[in-house]
């Protein structure tokens, strides 16, 4: 991330954030199957053939959630450390 008056996020953000999302999206999905006794587990329908790749999945979208708080304290940061900017009278 870089800062020059505003916040630049590269592709690692970007990407983590995408795998954020989706995890809590499938984890929205695996609570509502819940309540109706469905397998709505995104991940698991797609690579459950696959155990290692399935957990594979779900080791990457746990370390984007790390990295996302990382992310976060970097944004809260930088604009802590912003000067705010005067409005022109």
């Amino acid at each position: 991330m870089q800062y020059e008056g505003r916040i630049r996020a590269n592709i690692l953000d970007w990407a983590s954030l995408i795998l954020v999302i989706v995890g809590a999206l499938n984890w929205g999905l695996v609570g509502i199957g819940g309540f109706i006794n469905a397998n709505w587990n995104v991940v698991n329908l797609i690579f459950g053939s696959i155990p290692t790749l399935e957990n594979l999945i779900y080791l990457l979208v746990g370390l984007a959630g790390i990295y996302e708080l990382y992310f976060a304290y970097q944004l809260y940061s930088a604009r802590a450390e912003k000067p705010m900017a005067e409005k022109p009278a």
